[in-house]
């Protein structure tokens, strides 16, 4: 796919500047300028299509989303290309110094919480097989890993629409307004995937951090066993993205994917 072609039919116009920015795992992403209007262009990198997504699936919730998204300009199911406006001066989670800025992601995550949930399922454990069947060299180990995937699948309940990759550049913060973005992954789950996803992908061990996050999220009235089983999830999401870095290495050679890999495999290890 050229995607000099693809702005040129959809904007009408050869009349643009495009700037590749350093955001993005397992995308590309872009500023595109035109008439002085800035936009931000998403667009999959090679072998995407292992991932297994399905973007009239992220389509759909895209509606659901609005407004918690920075506003869609153009979205191409087929391509999986989404363009957006450009909002000047957000921060990333890892950007932002706000003290409270975990709270401030505990209201984005129940807001998107309380929204209906699809009929579509992101299944972990479903997609773990996947991401292991498609590895021709693990690079990872897991000990115990098929007892503990097993025990962990009784205490499983997906009824939430969740997001289910809280990496710190899909979170974003303006003196305005909060943003949850990238939905690629976003499907009915158990909602403390996304809690585990939110502390693990951002290395948020403190209790402070942690007590900040749940007093927003459960309103104060916290459950004392929900970090016991925030904490499972986390090792399981371990295995999960151990796993689909491990795969995009073999794919994509990116030396992203190895630290990613390794960086699991040592934390479900601890």
């Amino acid at each position: 796919m050229n995607l000099e072609k693809w702005i040129e039919e959809k904007f009408n116009t050869t009349k643009y500047t495009l700037e590749k920015t350093d955001k993005g795992i397992s995308n590309h992403n872009y500023i595109l300028t035109i008439n002085d209007t800035k936009y931000m262009v998403r667009v999959p990198k090679k072998n995407h299509e292992s991932l297994g997504l399905q973007h009239e699936h992220e389509k759909e919730i895209l509606i659901l989303v609005s407004d918690l998204d920075v506003p869609t300009v153009l979205f191409d199911e087929k391509e999986g290309i989404k363009v957006t406006h450009y909002i000047e001066d957000v921060k990333t989670f890892n950007e932002c110094k706000d003290k409270d800025k975990f709270a401030r992601c505990a209201n984005l995550m129940k807001s998107l919480h309380t929204k209906k949930a699809p009929l579509f399922i992101f299944n972990p454990f479903g997609k773990i097989e996947f991401y292991k069947s498609q590895i021709k060299e693990c690079i990872v180990s897991f000990p115990n890993e098929e007892n503990f995937l097993e025990a962990l699948k009784k205490e499983y309940k997906p009824n939430t629409l969740c997001h289910n990759d809280f990496v710190q550049g899909n979170i974003l913060y303006s003196d305005t307004k909060d943003y949850l973005i990238d939905y690629e992954y976003a499907a009915k789950n158990d909602y403390r995937f996304d809690i585990a996803s939110f502390f693990s992908e951002n290395n948020i061990h403190y209790i402070d951090q942690r007590d900040q996050f749940y007093q927003t999220y459960f309103d104060g009235e916290i459950d004392p066993m929900i970090d016991v089983q925030v904490q499972a999830f986390e090792r399981m999401e371990d295995i999960l993205w151990g796993y689909w870095a491990n795969m995009l290495y073999e794919q994509r050679g990116e030396q992203i994917y190895f630290d990613i890999a390794k960086d699991k495999e040592k934390h479900y290890r601890g």
